[in-house]
């Protein structure tokens, strides 16, 4: 008896079995046929993507999952999760000021190397989760230590 094909998860990338290629290969000929589709397509869009596009997407969120979260105002189309956190790193944090990053554990397995790419080497500390997602109190009881300058404390409350 033969064992089944093992699954390489740690890269994140799916089967190929799986990719799109062909409803890619009918979409792009359709978009790269229509000016009115290839000109936006190809020039520089809004900073958040191509707006129907995230229409589409609210629309099928909302739909499919019933999430009503799910607006046109809170889609980002970027390039892939490794290119949307280095965004929002850039956007939202400072190595000069930011001391800690907390992050659940595991996590995306290029999201440390993209926090270090961004200047925050040596500043992950893991925070563990629970039945209902992050454990809040334990972050919580971190970011109190965190706020207080003995690092002791820090070490005892935050390093399982």
């Amino acid at each position: 008896m033969s064992l089944p094909k093992a699954i390489d998860l740690s890269k994140g990338w799916p089967a190929a079995s799986l990719l799109p290629d062909q409803a890619l290969l009918h979409a792009s000929h359709a978009v790269l046929s229509t000016p009115s589709l290839f000109i936006p397509a190809l020039s520089y869009g809004d900073d958040a993507g191509y707006e129907p596009l995230r229409v589409a997407i609210a629309q099928w969120l909302q739909r499919f999952y019933s999430a009503h979260w799910a607006t046109v105002a809170r889609i980002c189309i970027s390039g892939g999760a490794s290119t949307a956190l280095a965004c929002v790193l850039q956007v939202y944090t400072d190595p000069s000021y930011t001391q800690t990053v907390f992050m659940v554990a595991p996590t995306y397995f290029l999201a440390c190397a993209i926090f270090e790419d961004n200047g925050f080497a040596g500043r992950f500390r893991d925070v563990p989760e629970d039945a209902e997602g992050i454990d809040v109190g334990y972050l919580e009881k971190c970011l109190v230590a965190q706020e207080n300058t003995n690092r002791t404390e820090m070490r005892q409350v935050c390093f399982m």
